[in-house]
């Protein structure tokens, strides 16, 4: 499971705000349904293993369910009315409990549910589903080296940076930068998920041979020349170097795999530098 919590500082807690007027009177709520757009939709589809969570003023909390959601379309103006129709369902009375799937919640339509919460409430909330969040931060890890957790909640703000209250809170959390431009919040989604998904099919692809050679020594060599242009390589042998120091009916064979996408390329560098690749 993928979640976003992203935190609303301006926009409406009660739902008497016009649909038409999105970034004006409803305190620039088309940038929170612009992100919940970036979170679950996909072409001709919803991303199903995303939850995407809207902290509201820090009183007001909007979880939408991917596997859950109907009638969540591209346009903003849908989606703000799905917001109007969650804040039209939210009980009365103060801050309660912060569970995740609690009774305090109130399923406003299918799959999106509304309730009184604070970031502190949802932050453990959060710790308690056993999730990791991590704050999108242009200050942070390069994501692309970052090893992301299996549930992560990645958290970030509206169209405002993050209170004082609200840093000292998010302290203890990783910080994970997607680089040194500042990024709109659905952009910072988008690229998190283009990460994600790139690392997902890395992890259930099989790997091709790129180049084979005789001996450790020079496999070492290409396979760092290769990871300097930011190919990552494998290293496959018949036998260790150490028990056959020398090529042995092809024992000290050794193969340099990479991913596909990264073939033709690694294929250049290698002629580029050292020899015409093998691949038989």
């Amino acid at each position: 499971m993928k979640r976003f919590l992203i935190l609303g500082h301006a926009a409406p807690v009660d739902p008497n705000f016009h649909l038409d007027d999105l970034p004006g009177g409803a305190g620039r709520l088309d940038v929170l349904c612009r992100a919940v757009g970036a979170s679950l939709l996909v072409s001709h589809g919803i991303r199903k293993d995303v939850e995407t969570i809207l902290l509201l003023r820090n009183s007001v909390r909007i979880r939408i369910d991917g596997h859950r959601v109907k009638r969540l379309n591209p346009d903003e103006r849908s989606t703000a009315a799905l917001i109007r129709r969650a804040l039209s369902a939210l009980p009365e009375g103060g801050i309660v409990g912060a569970g995740i799937a609690g009774h305090e919640e109130t399923q406003s339509t299918p799959g999106v549910f509304v309730s009184r919460c604070t970031l502190s409430g949802a932050i453990d909330a959060l710790l308690g589903a056993n999730a990791s969040p991590i704050v999108l931060h242009e200050d942070g890890a390069p994501a692309e080296s970052y090893p992301f957790p299996s549930d992560p909640v990645f958290v970030l703000s509206d169209h405002t940076d993050f209170a004082d209250e609200e840093e000292a809170l998010l302290e203890g959390c990783p910080r994970v930068s997607l680089g040194p431009s500042l990024l709109h919040t659905s952009q910072a989604i988008t690229v998190t998920h283009y990460l994600l998904d790139r690392r997902a099919s890395d992890l259930g692809e099989e790997l091709v041979l790129a180049h084979k050679v005789w001996g450790e020594p020079k496999a070492l060599m290409i396979k760092g020349l290769l990871e300097d242009f930011g190919i990552p390589v494998n290293l496959t042998s018949h036998a260790t170097p150490s028990v056959y120091p020398m090529a042995l009916d092809g024992l000290a064979e050794v193969r340099l795999m990479v991913r596909t996408r990264d073939l033709g390329r690694a294929r250049q560098i290698v002629e580029d530098y050292f020899e015409s690749p093998c691949d038989g």
